[in-house]
């Protein structure tokens, strides 16, 4: 008897590690595309995933600044007819059934997929400049991480701050026995400076792309966030 795969929604999880570029799928296994963005919306128990994002325009503003609004820009005037091209697919987070290897949703595509409409995107929060109160800057946001909230869906709790890009952890910072040991334990080491920031320490200034911490980073932040088996081989030299 195969062992029922567990709902990632249930739990915590980094957005960009376990949402972004997932497969969506209708009750039906019919595939929609990918999760290219994410919608975050303030609520009262905070920044709330609301709806996911999908399509070319989505995808496309993740690269950031001028060369994404260029390149969506570009992409938009393909068919200046076409209405509201500017606006990627959004799938309500209502409509989300569970979280596994994919996103699968408990409708079909017709009833759940409708155009975007303004809203903050976890896109654009990573890769956001990360600065202390007296403008220091010590990293950028490299991912955000999420919990379930009073009403079952996932809120902000904290910002992965690092060094790099996003996506350059790929996991093995946070996943245990993920690939080679010798590849988690180099990756560990070029990201051991990488922090975990409880979101009541931020300022998140959308319009400036910054993050603004409420004091130093070695105060607001704990341990590097480091595997137990990277932990294990951190005696070896590189």
């Amino acid at each position: 008897m195969s062992q029922k795969v567990p709902n990632k929604l249930d739990g915590e999880i980094d957005g960009a590690l376990e949402l972004l570029d997932r497969q969506l799928l209708d009750i039906d296994g019919k595939m929609l595309g990918k999760v290219d963005d994410v919608e975050l919306t303030q609520t009262d128990g905070g920044l709330t995933v609301t709806a996911l994002l999908t399509g070319q325009v989505a995808l496309l503003h993740r690269l950031g600044g001028s060369l994404g609004n260029e390149m969506a820009n570009k992409y938009v005037l393909l068919r200046p007819s076409e209405t509201n091209r500017s606006r990627p697919w959004r799938i309500p987070i209502d409509d989300v059934e569970r979280l596994d290897s994919a996103v699968h949703l408990r409708v079909d595509r017709d009833q759940s997929v409708k155009r975007d409409i303004e809203s903050f995107r976890l896109g654009a929060l990573t890769g956001m400049d990360v600065v202390q109160p007296d403008g220091q800057r010590v990293g950028r946001v490299l991912d955000a991480r999420f919990s379930p909230g009073d009403t079952g869906r996932l809120v902000l709790r904290a910002l992965v701050v690092g060094h790099g890009h996003p996506g350059s952890l790929l996991g093995y910072d946070r996943r245990q026995g993920m690939g080679p040991w010798m590849l988690r334990l180099i990756v560990g080491w070029l990201h051991r400076r990488t922090r975990l920031v409880d979101i009541e320490h931020v300022q998140i200034l959308w319009n400036n792309e910054k993050v603004h911490l409420d004091s130093t980073l070695d105060v607001v932040s704990g341990s590097p966030i480091r595997t137990a088996e990277t932990q294990d081989k951190s005696d070896v030299r590189l």
